[in-house]
């Protein structure tokens, strides 16, 4: 993409905006051109000056959304590099546009391209060999897991703590389901210590 003024950019914005607006209220599928353009107060060809479509302007801000997601996560995890940083650099990237574009409004084609872009990013941090047969079963098990674990806890409002979701999807990654479904664990009071024996 060339190089944009200041005022482009700020045009641009706007369009994209308005989208994450609009993503919120209805399916990707059933927003149209001019409703951005009503929510911007620009014409249709300023729109097209940016974006060939509504499927190009969706490509676009996924685009910036994964640039952003790795920075955020490659950022954290330069700090430490533990198994735990990796899951606070997921949670430091999250955030509310990610939700709207996996949620029910969002596009099925995001989900894989998170995935492609966070697994070298996180593959090294994850107590799994590479050479088992097994490792890319177990990657995409993890992943859809803690993107679904995510995605639930944004929809119930977030009513467990950060440190509460992320000590779940720790426990789950190195324990398993089991480690909350036996006898013994119903008997933890707090299942983050599980992480911490």
């Amino acid at each position: 993409m060339k190089k944009l003024s200041e005022t482009a950019k700020k045009t641009r914005k706007c369009f994209l905006d308005a989208f994450w607006s609009l993503i919120s209220e209805k399916p990707i599928s059933k927003i149209a051109v001019n409703e951005l353009t009503r929510r911007t107060t620009y014409n249709r060809g300023t729109f097209y000056e940016y974006f060939l479509d509504i499927d190009d302007l969706v490509a676009n801000a996924e685009s910036e959304l994964l640039d952003e997601l790795k920075q955020t996560i490659q950022q954290v995890m330069s700090e430490t590099d533990s198994l735990s940083s990796l899951f606070q650099a997921v949670f430091a990237a999250m955030n509310e546009k990610i939700y709207l574009l996996l949620g029910p409004n969002g596009d099925s084609a995001f989900f894989p391209k998170v995935k492609a872009e966070l697994l070298p990013l996180v593959k090294d941090y994850l107590p799994l060999s590479p050479e088992s047969p097994y490792f890319d079963y177990l990657i995409n098990y993890i992943n859809s897991a803690m993107f679904g674990l995510l995605q639930l806890w944004n929809e119930k409002g977030k009513d467990l703590s950060t440190e509460e979701i992320s000590s779940l999807m720790q426990n789950l990654v190195l324990r398993g389901l089991m480690a909350y479904i036996t006898p013994d664990s119903l008997e933890l009071e707090n299942p983050t210590t599980l992480i911490n024996e």
